[in-house]
């Protein structure tokens, strides 16, 4: 039997000191990535509030959330979840609204439905509530399935089941529950006293408070005549007007809870928010928050030595510096050759920030393989623990998705020959060059690269002398050839997208196959214009596909897994 646990949730309106709160804390930090207890910061009196930590990624991947049963540490009481398993919008979904449904059931001493572990389907188990059929778990919606004790039906669609098809507690599961809020454990019997309610301002209801203005964007790159999502995270108060300035954007304002920005024209654009209730209004303006590719393009063959006071960031170039602390600068006390590099002060940065250095925009359509970039660096290690990690990776859609070319880390990263406990600076002897291939952005214009710099305060990290060289094809050549003929991402769990670039007006055919050859879907049948062309292909089941692309009498395949 379906039961009305008859508890209701709501969001505070006064924290714990009294101050007035919309019951969101927003906190920058990079324990958001990887997240476990230690992430749990700035939580509020377990015996006041349910504290909901929501982070970007959990320590243990294979899990969306998890909580703990009363009467653990209180410091880590409540409940962490990963962001794309919250509610039924933003970045989670309707299949997965239910996560933080089932982790109150932990929180108010539920076990799943087979007992208290985490893998389902591995033997027959009880949760120690009557009414709730002994089991071995589901991790797939089967409602009349029945395993244990046939032909008893299993309450597969049980909040506490993995089932992803939940629907209901039992009466049972209610009777726990209940008993847990009426238990000091942990303090949950302080939690709905009056009390507590007026202190924390449930009673009364939302408070007029004056709010915080705050926003982020979802990506901070695009195409010329690409969309920005903006939101707004203000805080303090529920917002009850907002107005939006996007200068150089369509529209150019908005009051919108989450607009979307559409810029036509390359560049460097800021965007400002005014929020405000009956008590006050704030704003916040972001400079140089969103950067749009255009067609000024830096040709290839490229070479950057940085000494020129000018070439970093470059014309076309940026840096990602979320926290606005330490970042990449160029310097002129290291060099592998001249006088100057760039660096990144990991001796005194803040451990796992990440910091970029976004390239200027280059041209590889008239460049085709062998492409080979090569760049001195150099780097040291405070200690044998020391982690500070350097990627590189390009991306051929403006920073849509970025496919990555070089990963060192710690001693594989580090150039000195011993641990260096001081601030690092590299001598003549203490750089190495470093070689990979950039084939895959041949024959394609609009090409980024960036250098990310993941800190581990360890010691500095220094770049120079880098230069990017490939096979220059004739006018011709380039006529002739299908230029880049591309799929991303793949493999894939979802959609992909075919890129292709045409050199005139001509006769297309893109079709999706089997591994038996056999057609799935035309995507195109027809002419297109020359130019560069991306075409979504539809969600497909798992497997492999053959994507076949005709251009005139030419045939081109890729082959596409999705997982």
């Amino acid at each position: 039997m379906a039961a009305d646990i008859e508890v209701e949730f709501r969001l505070p309106s006064i924290d714990p000191n009294g101050n007035c709160t919309n019951g969101i804390d927003r906190v920058q930090t990079m324990l958001t990535y990887s997240a476990n207890n230690q992430s749990k910061i700035n939580g509020w009196p377990n015996n006041k509030y349910l504290n909901v930590w929501v982070a970007n990624s959990l320590e243990n991947t294979g899990a969306a959330a998890y909580a703990h049963y009363p009467g653990g540490n209180n410091a880590v009481d409540g409940i962490m979840n990963l962001h794309s398993y919250l509610g039924s919008i933003g970045t989670s979904s309707e299949g997965r609204s239910r996560t933080l449904t089932h982790e109150i059931g932990h929180y108010l001493n539920l076990a799943h439905v087979w007992g208290s572990t985490n893998s389902p389907g591995v033997a027959c188990g009880d949760d120690n509530v009557s009414d709730t059929p002994e089991t071995k778990g589901w991790s797939s919606c089967v409602p009349t399935g029945s395993l244990c004790n046939p032909p008893i039906v299993e309450n597969v669609q049980n909040y506490m089941e993995y089932s992803f098809c939940e629907y209901m507690f039992t009466e049972g599961q209610k009777t726990r529950m209940r008993a847990t809020l009426n238990s000091s454990v942990s303090g949950r019997n302080n939690l709905w006293t009056p009390a507590n309610l007026l202190a924390t301002g449930v009673t009364q209801g939302p408070q007029v408070c004056t709010p915080i203005a705050d926003f982020n964007v979802n990506k901070r790159l695009a195409c010329e005549g690409g969309d920005i999502t903006f939101y707004d995270l203000s805080w303090n108060a529920t917002v009850a007007n907002r107005v939006w300035s996007f200068p150089g954007g369509v529209p150019s304002t908005s009051t919108d809870s989450a607009p979307v920005v559409n810029y036509p024209v390359a560049g460097n654009y800021s965007a400002s928010l005014t929020v405000s209730t009956a008590t006050g209004a704030d704003s916040i303006t972001r400079s140089s928050l969103v950067y749009i590719t255009g067609s000024q393009q830096t040709s290839v063959p490229f070479v950057e030595s940085f000494e020129d006071t000018a070439s970093f960031p470059g014309a076309t170039g940026f840096i990602l510096n979320e926290d606005n602390g330490t970042t990449w600068a160029r310097v002129t006390n290291a060099a592998s050759a001249g006088s100057a590099s760039i660096r990144i002060n990991n001796y005194t940065n803040v451990s796992g920030q990440i910091d970029d250095w976004v390239m200027p925009t280059l041209d590889f359509s008239n460049i085709t393989s062998p492409v080979v970039m090569t760049f001195d660096v150099a780097n040291a290690q405070r200690d044998s623990t020391s982690n500070d990690r350097l990627t590189f990776s390009g991306s051929l859609n403006c920073g849509a998705n970025w496919i990555p070319r070089y990963n060192k880390s710690g001693t594989s990263l580090s150039t000195a020959t011993s641990l260096v406990v001081t601030n690092f600076t590299p001598n003549a002897t203490q750089w190495r060059q470093e070689s990979l291939s950039l084939n895959p952005f041949k024959l394609l214009p609009n090409i980024r690269f960036k250098f990310s710099n993941i800190s581990d305060r360890g010691n500095n990290t220094y770049i120079d002398n880098i230069n990017i060289t490939g096979m220059i094809v004739s006018v011709d050549e380039i006529d002739e050839i299908q230029l880049g003929f591309a799929l991303y991402p793949n493999p894939t769990t979802e959609g992909s997208t075919v890129q292709f670039k045409l050199s005139k007006k001509q006769s297309v055919s893109l079709e999706v196959k089997n591994i038996l050859g056999q057609t799935i879907s035309n995507i195109i049948n027809g002419e297109l214009d020359g130019g560069l062309h991306e075409i979504k292909l539809p969600s497909l089941p798992k497997g492999i596909y053959m994507i076949d692309l005709y251009t005139g009498n030419k045939h081109h395949v890729r082959r596409l897994i999705v997982s």
